[in-house]
């Protein structure tokens, strides 16, 4: 979204101001993009591939008991492993390709910028911008390891984004 707020000359709030006036609070801009996603779906592996099938894997076997752990869930135990396990030689495994239940997490991220334009003459214009990339700081974790019976299995062990990032800027326009 971007908002030119209406306050200064020619605008709806402030339109008679005196030019100091117009300078400090005329002229400003807000902007934003906020992204809301639902997280993939896993997909779960195994370590060895006993099917000796081209083109596609082995994936674990499944005790069937939901291993979503709701509200519980931390990075380092994502859901619930003892549902899953190595299946026996030769079989393709009870896991679907992508898990019907279990995901990444879901990305929620806002970029915000404020903008104000100074008038220096007819022809020239000053313009500060004030910008924050991932503004509430929210972290967005990557997939948990999703390779039954290794040390990572349901581990989530980095982020996927950056930190709070702020920077400011001048603009000369002529």
């Amino acid at each position: 979204m971007t908002y030119e707020l209406p306050l200064g000359k020619g605008k709806a709030i402030g339109s008679n101001w005196n030019r100091f006036a117009n300078a400090i609070l005329g002229e400003w801009q807000v902007n934003g993009i906020m992204t809301l996603s639902k997280g993939l779906p896993l997909r779960f592996t195994t370590p060895q591939n006993t099917t000796f099938s081209f083109g596609g894997g082995q994936t674990p076997d499944t005790t069937g008991v939901n291993a979503d752990l709701g509200g519980a869930r931390t990075i380092d135990r994502w859901f619930d492993t003892s549902q899953f396990s190595q299946p026996k030689d030769f079989t393709f495994g009870t896991v679907a390709r992508n898990h019907p239940t279990l995901r990444n997490q879901g990305a929620k991220n806002l970029d915000f910028s404020v903008f104000k334009r100074f008038r220096v003459t007819d022809r020239a214009r000053l313009e500060f911008r004030g910008e924050a990339f991932n503004a509430m700081n929210t972290p967005l974790f990557a997939a948990p390891g999703a390779t039954v019976n290794t040390a990572t299995f349901g581990v989530v062990t980095s982020q996927e984004n950056a930190p709070r990032q702020v920077q400011l800027g001048l603009k000369i326009l002529f």
